[in-house]
């Protein structure tokens, strides 16, 4: 990337050698590693659905509580936002014929 002509008389720096799989890994983030060793049948990783449902729920109630401009209270047992009734319509959605959840 840097033209020859400015390189002249810069010799490269000499680093420690590192073998293929040394390189490989320090490109990997964590969270990849993390997930790949859980699809290899080692430790769930963090990521897993299970964790995601709920960090989901609270994202797409924060969302809600934007769009509101209004604080919510929200009865998770019955997926029910509480002191906000109109809110609740931001909770699912309507679709279109021929798209319905049952149809697919």
């Amino acid at each position: 990337m840097i033209p020859e002509k400015r390189m002249r008389g810069h010799q490269a720096a000499e680093g420690p050698r590192r073998n293929r799989r040394e390189r490989e890994s320090s490109v990997i983030s964590p969270g990849l590693s993390q997930w790949v060793a859980a699809c290899k049948g080692g430790k769930q990783s963090p990521g897993n659905f299970l964790n995601a449902g709920p960090i989901t729920e609270a994202v797409n109630l924060y969302a809600v509580a934007l769009r509101t401009g209004r604080r919510l209270a929200y009865d998770a047992a019955n997926m029910k936002i509480t002191n906000v009734p109109e809110a609740n319509k931001y909770l699912s959605r309507q679709y279109r014929k021929g798209w319905e959840p049952e149809s697919l």
